[in-house]
């Protein structure tokens, strides 16, 4: 997925626009994946595709680095069943979760998909100008998704 966003920028009392592409790519080992990871460590989206089988995370673990911030490990501890195409938001405490859209609702309803949101007790995911790589692994230690985006600046991509 590549998302193109302007944004503005102060310079010497003008407004210049700095052209911008954000590359985001996922990878999962299996039926449970990364869906989203904000930028502005908001919230990590975490899904269930297959159409049967249950997942229970416990033990489960996200690592999360950044070019600013050390890396986070955040476990899931305790009974965390993920059903059958079930879609789980994992918010930051500081964060305000979004309510999906109701046309968002009814497209959920009509493919039999479900979607949780969880406020969590960690304070941010992280906020990731540049880049961010974000990992799952399963309670054995094996990594089972990946999701990393980076920001490239019309600079950058001349410099490549």
């Amino acid at each position: 997925m590549t998302r193109t966003t302007i944004t503005s920028v102060k310079h010497d009392n003008h407004d210049d626009l700095v052209h911008t592409k954000t590359l985001f790519r996922r990878h999962s080992k299996g039926p449970i994946m990364f869906n989203g990871c904000s930028p502005s460590g908001d919230v990590i989206i975490i899904e269930n595709i297959s159409p049967k089988k249950h997942y229970d995370l416990a033990g489960w673990y996200i690592e999360r680095q950044t070019e600013n911030y050390p890396m986070l490990r955040y476990i899931i501890k305790n009974q965390f069943l993920l059903p059958p195409l079930t879609t789980v938001e994992l918010w930051s405490s500081i964060a305000t979760p979004v309510p999906n859209p109701p046309e968002t609702q009814e497209q959920q309803q009509q493919q039999q998909q479900s979607f949780v949101s969880v406020k969590t007790k960690i304070l941010t995911w992280n906020k990731a100008r540049q880049w961010s790589v974000t990992r799952l692994y399963d309670h054995t230690g094996r990594e089972r998704a990946i999701f990393s985006h980076r920001t490239l600046s019309l600079s950058d991509k001349e410099n490549e």
